[in-house]
C-alpha cells in the first residue's frame, strides 16, 4: 500500500465525525470517479441506501511516465 503523505481531501474531517455518530450502524457505501480520474469520491448512505449521510473525496496523484507501469495497492 502506497501513502502520501499531502493527498489533498474534500470533506474528510467532516465524514470521520458524522461516521462516529454512526458507529453501530450498517451503512452503504458507493464510490465515484471522476472523468479525468483525477479525485476519487467515497459517498456513505444509511442502511436503507435513502439518505446520504456524508461523502469525501481525494485528489488523486498523476503518474509520471516512470510510475505508469507501476501498480500501486
Amino acid at each position: 500500500m502506497v501513502v502520501e503523505k499531502s493527498l489533498r481531501t474534500l470533506g474528510l474531517d467532516e465524514t470521520v465525525e458524522i461516521l462516529a455518530q454512526h458507529r453501530d450502524e450498517q451503512l452503504r457505501t458507493g464510490i465515484i470517479d471522476a472523468a479525468d480520474r483525477s479525485w476519487l469520491f467515497t459517498m456513505y448512505f444509511n442502511a436503507t441506501g435513502t439518505e446520504l449521510l456524508a461523502c469525501s473525496g481525494v485528489k488523486r496523484k498523476r503518474p509520471s511516465q516512470e510510475d505508469g507501469q507501476k501498480l500501486q495497492l
